[in-house]
């Protein structure tokens, strides 16, 4: 094995003179003599200072993908490393023996990927997803990483293991497909592009829950005087989402989270959809998850004798509709969320019939869901399980999920917060929202361009 540093024709020369601009190699690397690189047209490989990489070892980079090693990585022997999109390994990261990294696959031989039929391997063409190796992670002998990971910094991952989806900083994780054993309290690691989530929510005042807001009446160590006056300085939103909100932020530290509540008082149906398409239009964001809820104002119009805003079963079912036409074309995951029962609004009858309709609009909701691929929180059964059992009975008021038939209490919030933190959970939605979908190759390299863009000289950036 050669050296950088050592006399003339040595690895890292050879490598140069093949490659020019297209490779970017730092000091002090230590290369094998059978080292194989080879980088296509527009692609670029960057190999930061001392770095080690062993004998049998091959590197591809395809046409306009990049390929970045930080300093101070150790790379065994006879490993393949191969980027259609881009592939990242973070300072002192360490790769083991025949460990396997591929950005990309074939896509399948659909009719529409193939429509001539050819049969050559290459004809239904790739897809490709990035992936990130952050600083300072361990990948034991044979693991193999797809296309779409990103494993954190520190992270273990043990041999033989199997890696499909994402694994969080500061973790021990084994298997086929790998997943995480146990947490342990890492070293710190510069950690940069931290991975964000956008989350969305559309919905009425049940999502948006507005409450009066004074910075006093939540300092605790300035709390007001009792029977003393505060001035209410805004409105803040909280209720279930907020705390939802904090719950993601808590429960995955190492994501950032863009939450956008888009609830609004007293909409309806035909209201939610003019909001979802305006928020499109004038914001142009790309939801990874959107929750979206609304039929309870429909309903409610009609029995309050608004009736030019009352929004009937078959208007309503043509909004949903194209709500989830619309955010299917943005958002990688979406949550409809049923609505919850009227509480005491009005007269037990009146009541009664109004969420028998409302039930119908909850059924609606739920078929619409499944036409559009969407999950269908159910929050209906269980908020009417636990207001039977919270029933005054004997004199004794347990607590009511209503704060007036309609709007909830912080225990009917807590009601809903369950739901969706159970959902979630369930279908593993959050860990599989920080996989990088995959895509079509060259929409990969468009989408994925600026994640690797401070890797690649201004001349080699695509």
């Amino acid at each position: 094995m050669t050296s950088t540093t050592s006399a003339p024709n040595t690895t890292a020369e050879r490598l140069r003179a093949e490659h020019g601009p297209a490779l970017t190699l730092g000091k002090d690397c230590d290369l094998p003599d059978d080292l194989v690189i080879e980088i296509d047209h527009g692609a670029h490989l960057t190999i930061g200072d001392r770095v080690s990489i062993r004998r049998g070892s091959t590197i591809q980079v395809h046409r306009g993908a990049t390929v970045a090693i930080g300093h101070d990585v150790a790379i065994g022997e006879h490993t393949f490393i191969s980027a259609m999109a881009g592939i990242r390994i973070g300072d002192g990261a360490a790769l083991s023996n025949m460990v396997d990294l591929h950005d990309h696959n074939h896509r399948p031989r659909t009719a529409a990927n193939v429509p001539t039929g050819q049969l050559v391997p290459w004809a239904s063409g790739f897809e490709a997803a990035p992936i990130v190796i952050e600083p300072g992670a361990i990948l034991s002998n044979k693991v193999t990483v797809t296309a779409g990971v990103r494993i954190g910094a520190n992270a273990l991952v043990g041999a033989n293991a199997v890696v499909s989806h994402s694994i969080a900083p500061d973790t021990v994780a084994a298997g086929v497909p790998a997943a995480a054993r146990r947490a342990f309290d890492g070293a710190s690691v510069p950690r940069v592009d931290r991975r964000t989530l956008t989350v969305g929510f559309f919905g009425t005042s049940i999502m948006e829950h507005l409450e009066a807001y004074n910075g006093q009446m939540t300092t605790q160590a300035n709390l007001p005087d009792i029977g003393s006056k505060v001035t209410v300085e805004g409105w803040h939103q909280r209720g279930w989402v907020h705390r939802l909100a904090l719950a993601l932020r808590a429960g995955h530290a190492h994501v950032g989270f863009e939450v956008r509540n888009l609830g609004e008082g007293g909409a309806t149906s035909r209201d939610i959809a003019s909001l979802v398409e305006a928020d499109r239009a004038t914001e142009g964001i790309d939801y990874d998850l959107a929750f979206l809820g609304c039929g309870i104002n429909d309903v409610w119009r009609r029995f309050q004798g608004r009736m030019s805003e009352a929004v009937d079963l078959d208007e309503y079912t043509r909004h949903i509709d194209a709500m989830l036409t619309r955010l299917s074309g943005y958002t990688r995951t979406i949550i409809v969320v049923s609505e919850t029962p009227f509480g005491p609004v009005e007269d037990p009858g009146t009541v009664t019939e109004m969420n028998l309709e409302l039930a119908h609009y909850n059924e609606a909701a739920r078929a619409a869901a499944a036409a559009h691929g969407a999950l269908f929180l159910d929050v209906w059964t269980p908020f009417t399980a636990a207001a039977r059992h919270l029933a005054p009975a004997d004199g004794q008021d347990l607590g009511g999920l209503w704060s007036d038939g309609v709007h909830l209490t912080e225990l009917g919030d807590t009601v809903l917060l369950q739901q969706a933190e159970k959902l979630l959970a369930e279908h593993r939605i959050v860990n599989k929202l920080l996989d990088y979908p995959l895509m079509e190759r060259d929409a990969a390299l468009a989408a994925y361009g600026p994640l690797f863009a401070r890797h690649r000289p201004a001349a080699a950036s695509v």
